[in-house]
């Protein structure tokens, strides 16, 4: 495959897999370009068509097409289907399916198998981390904020002090 539509198929996919989300960094390695309709079953070339995918997702997808192969359910395009609308990742790190559709997506490319899980449970892990550091370092400026204030306070305060001692004198 020529470097350009590479190129283009990677950023479209933000270097992660469309299928199952693992990036490429996390695989030490660049992912495989999938023909989501594939070439044997009258599928392009074309950008549209193709998907970013790690190894295993393309292995476990490998030439199916519904308008062919048994079950007949559609395989949902990653670039073209709202995923959102068919599965939804749990809290155990688990894809669950919305839909039938979604159900055989999950169940065709096996995106429930442990590693992947793992690793989404990693993110997962890393994301609740990442909120928790946000909300302390803006509790930190709050914080801060404050103590400023008070300090001013304080400032103001002594200065008072300071004119009505002297007032008094």
């Amino acid at each position: 495959m020529a470097d350009e539509p590479r190129a283009q198929v990677r950023a479209r996919f933000h270097a992660r897999c469309a299928y199952c989300g693992v990036h490429e960094d996390a695989v030490g390695a660049t992912l495989t370009i999938d023909h989501h309709r594939p070439r044997s079953r009258g599928g392009t070339d074309e950008v549209e068509n193709l998907v970013y995918c790690c190894a295993r997702c393309n292995e476990h997808k490998g030439a199916y097409w519904h308008e062919h192969d048994p079950p007949h359910v559609r395989l949902l395009h990653p670039g073209q289907d709202e995923l959102a609308q068919h599965l939804r990742e749990s809290d155990d790190g688990c894809f669950v399916g919305l839909t039938p559709e979604g159900e055989f997506f999950i169940q065709r490319l096996r995106l429930n198998r442990p590693q992947i899980v793992s690793y989404r449970r990693a993110r997962q892990a890393e994301a609740k981390l990442t909120a928790e550091l946000v909300a302390s370092r803006r509790r930190v400026e709050e914080l801060e904020r404050s103590m400023f204030d008070l300090r001013s306070a304080l400032e103001s305060t002594a200065d008072e002090i300071e004119r009505r001692s002297k007032g008094r004198r």
